[in-house]
């Protein structure tokens, strides 16, 4: 009899460490710094999959800022500014005890000062996940986009995922 319990209780705790990860749900917010004299600031909706990989629905807002004989002024700064959002698919890379990295890509549709654009967004993304279930993301991003003259963005993001 307590063999069968201990069985019972070691292939249920087996099954559910198993699936541990798959099906939670994080809700993203970023902000970082982009080349060239860009901020960026970004929300979103992320789903875990099988295996650590994951899909993250996000929308962002960025201003791409200029100076005007090596300073910035107040009313010029905010006048390039841009937003977009996409799907992104994440595979999972490597995953070590507490953390995750992950490669990141799909495509992105927004808009450049009134001009519509589409691109396209990948990069790595590496998360510390906290006793709480919160996680600390840096994210690496590369975005190409067509039809505006804002054509490539790079930098680096930093940010916190929230369970729901």
């Amino acid at each position: 009899m307590m063999k069968q319990l201990l069985c019972t209780l070691i292939s249920l705790l087996s099954f559910s460490l198993a699936f541990a990860g798959e099906g939670d749900q994080f809700v993203n917010v970023n902000a970082g710094f982009l080349f060239n004299s860009t901020l960026n600031a970004s929300i979103g909706y992320e789903q875990e999959l099988a295996y650590g990989n994951a899909v993250e629905l996000y929308g962002e807002i960025g201003n791409h800022f200029h100076s005007e004989d090596g300073k910035y002024y107040k009313d010029t700064f905010w006048k390039d500014y841009y937003w977009d959002g996409g799907l992104l698919y994440k595979q999972a890379i490597k995953r070590f005890k507490n953390s995750i990295l992950r490669f990141r890509i799909g495509p992105q549709f927004g808009s450049h000062k009134g001009d519509y654009f589409f691109g396209a967004e990948g990069g790595f993304e590496y998360n510390h996940i906290f006793q709480n279930g919160v996680q600390f993301s840096i994210i690496q991003k590369n975005q190409v986009n067509f039809l505006h003259g804002d054509t490539f963005r790079n930098g680096l993001m930093i940010g916190f995922k929230i369970p729901l």
